[in-house]
């Protein structure tokens, strides 16, 4: 299979497991561009992570983490009014995009 082939397949695998996932009840939220460079962009993910963890409560949940971003999941009663809550937060989180730099990419999704 080519690499356009693989990556293609990869893709349709994940959207796949994606929509699995949202018939099972889980709300994503996806945030790109996260990757700490500094104190300042530290203390950010850690309020990013904090944010997520009272949008929580005690839902069923979990996080991943890649080099550049985080997607959060939420699974349970009300989790897509608390994913609507932690992009609300995190907007007001988000740091200003800087001349070349950018800023955080918030979507909803797990990709």
């Amino acid at each position: 299979m080519t690499s356009d082939g693989e990556a293609q397949l990869r893709a349709d695998r994940l959207l796949v497991a994606e929509a699995h996932d949202v018939a099972e009840g889980w709300h994503f939220l996806t945030v790109e561009n996260l990757a700490p460079n500094g104190r300042a962009d530290a203390l950010l993910y850690e309020e990013a992570l904090d944010a997520f963890d009272r949008a929580v409560g005690t839902r069923e949940c979990r996080h991943r983490g890649r080099v550049h971003g985080l997607t959060f999941g939420i699974r349970g009663d009300h989790a897509e009014q608390r994913i609507a809550w932690l992009r609300r937060r995190l907007e007001a989180l988000r740091p200003p995009a800087l001349p070349g730099f950018g800023t955080w990419d918030i979507r909803d999704g797990a990709r």
